[in-house]
């Protein structure tokens, strides 16, 4: 990439979470970086990783970004890194998997869990809306970091009762007593914590299904929002019974999941899915494979 003087012909995606950054360039040129979530990191972090590159369009889609406010403090340090480009576009990084998952306007529902959780949707008057999305302290129920700490307690719980030590936790931490772990949640990050769910989510039911509850009931609640609920059991209700008119139907509602806890546990992916046909009936739910950076850099323009 150009480095220097004026501002090279390309276009750039960037997308930041609360587990890593990716940058994707229209030359198809892939970079990789830590976390970027606007809410945690300073002007100083996010304009060390924009300077590293010089384009002439660009989307900048990172997590925490909830506000104008907040959308102007991304605008402000995207100009002095990219004084030179002729466009920016500045959001979060549910735009940019809305773009990747239903392209710039069509109709759909984005399912994320990750380190966090959130869930968004789109109509098909452009209106947005969504649910979750609240942080670790408030919210993120379904997410990697909420299933973690919840993990955790509950781990907790089971030691004082009946005085069994979570192993496996404590293996995959290098501890040797469950008393060890006060000092280490008072040290950990949110990541830290999120990567404990892989120690929890194909072996606790309860919390699988509850955490699986919490996606789809906010799934729902958006659906209601855009008036997406209704148009899903019209849907049901034709498969049900054969329409002797053989004019155009609308197309089922779809439903997209993604973000690392949905991509790399199948199991929680199914319960998740089932949990949302249940409550939209006729709705289709697939996951995302694709990497949400592909988003931004379509917004990008």
């Amino acid at each position: 990439m150009k480095t220097g003087g004026e501002a090279a012909a390309y276009t750039l995606g960037i997308e930041g979470g609360g587990t890593k950054t990716v940058a994707l360039t229209s030359r198809g040129e892939r970079r990789q970086f830590g976390p970027l979530n606007l809410k945690l990191s300073t002007d100083r972090q996010i304009r060390q990783i924009l300077r590293q590159f010089k384009p002439s369009r660009a989307a900048v889609c990172l997590a925490g970004c909830r506000t104008e406010t907040d959308r102007q403090r991304i605008l402000r340090v995207a100009r002095q890194a990219w004084p030179k480009a002729e466009n920016i576009y500045v959001g979060n990084d549910l735009d940019s998997g809305l773009a990747t998952a239903f392209g710039l306007t069509k109709p759909g529902i984005y399912v994320l869990s990750g380190t966090g959780s959130v869930v968004v949707g789109r109509n098909a008057a452009g209106q947005v809306a969504r649910a979750g999305g609240w942080g670790h302290l408030l919210g993120d129920h379904g997410s990697g970091y909420w299933i973690g700490i919840t993990g955790l307690r509950a781990a907790i719980r089971e030691f004082d009762r009946h005085g069994r030590a979570h192993e496996p936790v404590l293996r995959r931490l290098g501890l040797t007593s469950m008393e060890q772990l006060v000092d280490w949640i008072h040290q950990a990050g949110k990541d830290d914590v999120a990567q404990l769910a892989a120690e929890f989510i194909d072996h606790d039911a309860g919390l699988m299904l509850q955490g699986a509850s919490f996606l789809a009931q906010d799934c729902h609640a958006v659906a209601l929002k855009l008036g997406l609920a209704g148009s899903v059991a019209a849907v049901s209700d034709r498969r049900r019974v054969r329409d002797t008119d053989h004019g155009a139907h609308k197309a089922p509602l779809q439903i997209v999941l993604a973000g690392g806890v949905l991509r790399h546990h199948r199991k929680f992916a199914i319960l998740v899915s089932n949990r949302i046909r249940t409550m939209l009936p006729g709705s289709t739910v697939r996951v995302l494979r694709r990497e949400t950076v592909a988003g931004a850099l379509r917004l990008a323009g």
